[in-house]
């Protein structure tokens, strides 16, 4: 049988003012490109449904979205600051919490990163362009491609290092980035001018990366190695 891959879902407004369950199919193809089985983890403000929902789960897969309210990591909004939904963060952070009794491995994309490493007690630049060094890249792309917009370096020893080699391009499509690595959390890639686009634990299954691996396979395959090592990591 294939894994059985929990991508857990965000939140969104309907036009006509519902609250509803988003996730872009992308996480979807490419899992099922790679051999999984995608199953969408709904939110819940009931989080003592967790248990059953996530049931015979292998893996866990926090995707990408809008911002984290930096109350989690005690700060203040900045005015820049994008769009935040404190229901969504706790139902995410106890989802995560969960992740990790179950002792499965867990792959944070983008905002997902974001997330994992604020619950393992790390920070977030809110908005990399006015407090991080000025960046030299645009990591917040004006519209949604397929391709790469930059390489990033990565660290020797890393799961990183040993999938791709010393530096792979990535997409870039977001303004928020890791400050202070979470409790456990190794820096694994960084771009040209500094930002932090992955990290591992050092003795945990948890992958966070910052780009966009699931629009990449929309193109070419480059990215298929991560999904394929995540994956086979779900089958022990």
């Amino acid at each position: 049988m294939p894994p059985l891959i929990a991508i857990v879902a965000h939140t969104d407004t309907t036009r006509s003012g519902h609250y509803a369950l988003t996730i872009p199919t992308a996480y979807i193809d490419a899992i099922e490109q790679t051999g999984g089985l995608p199953h969408i983890l709904p939110y819940t403000a009931n989080l003592e449904l967790l248990p059953r929902l996530t049931q015979g789960v292998d893996g866990f897969i926090f995707p990408g979205g809008f911002d984290l309210d930096p109350s989690f990591f005690h700060e203040t909004p900045v005015p820049q600051l994008g769009r935040v939904d404190r229901d969504l963060d706790i139902h995410q952070l106890a989802v995560f919490d969960l992740a990790l009794k179950m002792k499965v491995p867990i792959l944070g994309i983008c905002r997902g990163a974001q997330v994992i490493n604020v619950a393992l007690g790390g920070s977030l630049y809110q908005d990399i362009n006015t407090q991080a060094d000025p960046p030299v890249l645009t990591h917040m792309q004006p519209e949604l491609h397929f391709g790469t917009d930059h390489s990033v370096d990565l660290v020797p020893g890393s799961r990183l290092h040993r999938l791709f080699g010393a530096k792979t391009m990535v997409n870039s499509r977001h303004h928020q980035s890791v400050k202070t690595p979470g409790q456990g959390l190794d820096v694994t890639a960084r771009s040209s001018d500094g930002i932090i686009e992955a990290l591992e634990h050092q003795n945990l299954p948890i992958d966070l990366i910052q780009w966009h691996p699931e629009l990449m396979l929309k193109t070419d395959r480059a990215m298929a190695p991560l999904f394929d090592a995540f994956l086979e990591k779900c089958r022990r």
